[in-house]
C-alpha cells in the first residue's frame, strides 16, 4: 500500500503548533531579541522570508488542521498503483492514501475473503492510522468494498465517491462461461494450456479466468454473488456515483440504480467513457470529485 503525509507526522505538526504557542505566551513580555512584539513577526531567522512571520507560520498549522483525507480504493485484478498518478492533482488540498487490499499489490491474501473482510480491512487501516472522518473513493471492485464499509460502519467516513462500483451483482454471461469453462480444465491440463485455450475463445481477459492464486479465486467466487442492493438505502454519507457512459463491465443501468437507491446521492455521467473513466478523462475526474467534496449539500 502507498500513503502519503502519514498521521504521524500530522500528530507531530499538531504538537509543533501547541509548543509555537506556548513558546509565544511565555514570551509575550519579555521580547528576546528576536520576536519583534509590534510587528508580531520573527526577525533575522530566514533572509529569504519564508515562513518569517507569526501569521504565516500560524497559516501552515492551520492548513495542516483542516486538511482533508482522501482514501482511495483499486479494482479486482488491480493495485495502488493505478491511482498514484492522482496524488499531483489532490497532494495540495488532501491527505492522500492508495491502498492495495489483500490479494493485490504489496498486500498479501492468507485466506479466502468475502466483502465483509475487505471492508473490516479498510476499517482497521483507518483506525490504526488514527484518521478522522476519511473520504472514501472506490472504483470497480473496491467500489463494493466501499459500499460495505459505508453499510457496516457508517460513523468511520465522511463521504463516499463510487466509480463504476461493483455494488449491484449481476454476472454476465460471458463471465458465468468463464467460470465454468476455467473450474473445468483446471484438473485436466497444465496452467498453460488453460490459458491458450481460454485465449482461443476470447475469454482470458476476464477476472475469473486470470486469477492463479487459490485463496483469490475463491475469495472471487464468493465476492461476485455479493449483491448490495438491498442495503444502499441504509447509507447515511454523502455519496457521489461517477459512472462511464459507455461502461460494458459494470452498465451505467446499474450506476443509475445504485444512485436512485442511496438516499440523496449525486450521479455524474462522463460523456464517451468506460470502465476506466478515470484513465480516458482524468481532469473531469478530479474536477467531480472536487466539486462534490467542497459543495455545501454533499
Amino acid at each position: 500500500m502507498m500513503m502519503e503525509l502519514a498521521p504521524s507526522n500530522i500528530r507531530l505538526m499538531a504538537s509543533l503548533k501547541n509548543s509555537f504557542m506556548i513558546f509565544l505566551y511565555r514570551h509575550r513580555d519579555s521580547n528576546p531579541g528576536y520576536l519583534d512584539e509590534n510587528q508580531a513577526s520573527w526577525t533575522g531567522l530566514d533572509d529569504s522570508g519564508t515562513l518569517d512571520t507569526i501569521d504565516q507560520i500560524m497559516s501552515l498549522f492551520n492548513i495542516m488542521d483542516s486538511q482533508k483525507t482522501i482514501i482511495f480504493l483499486h479494482g479486482w485484478g488491480m493495485s495502488s498503483k493505478i491511482f498514484r498518478p492522482f496524488y499531483h492533482y489532490f497532494k495540495n488540498d488532501f491527505i492522500v492514501y492508495f491502498l492495495d487490499l489483500p490479494g493485490f499489490g504489496d498486500t498479501p491474501i492468507e485466506r479466502p475473503m468475502v466483502l465483509n473482510d475487505y471492508a473490516e480491512f479498510v476499517y482497521k487501516f483507518i483506525q490504526d492510522n488514527n484518521i478522522v472522518d476519511p473520504i472514501i473513493v472506490g472504483h470497480s471492485f473496491g467500489g463494493a468494498v466501499a459500499t460495505k464499509l459505508a453499510i457496516i460502519h457508517p460513523e468511520i467516513l465522511s463521504k463516499l465517491i463510487l466509480v463504476d462500483a461493483s455494488a449491484i451483482r449481476q454476472p454476465h454471461h460471458i463471465i458465468k462461461l468463464a467460470k465454468k469453462l476455467a473450474d473445468l480444465l483446471k484438473p485436466l491440463m497444465p496452467f498453460g494450456l488453460r490459458k491458450w485455450i481460454l485465449k482461443l475463445l476470447n475469454l482470458d481477459k476476464t477476472d475469473y479466468a486470470q486469477i492463479e492464486s487459490d485463496e483469490l479465486r475463491t475469495t472471487f467466487k464468493k465476492v461476485i454473488h455479493e449483491d448490495l442492493s438491498q442495503y444502499l438505502p441504509s447509507i447515511k454519507s454523502p455519496t457521489l456515483v461517477i459512472w462511464g457512459e459507455n461502461d460494458t463491465a459494470t452498465p451505467l443501468s446499474e450506476g443509475r440504480l445504485i444512485a436512485n437507491l442511496i438516499p440523496n446521492a449525486k450521479l455524474s455521467v462522463i460523456k464517451h467513457t468506460g470502465h476506466f473513466l478515470f484513465l480516458e478523462k482524468p481532469l473531469e475526474f478530479v474536477n467531480e470529485i472536487k466539486k462534490f467534496i467542497v459543495s455545501p449539500t454533499a
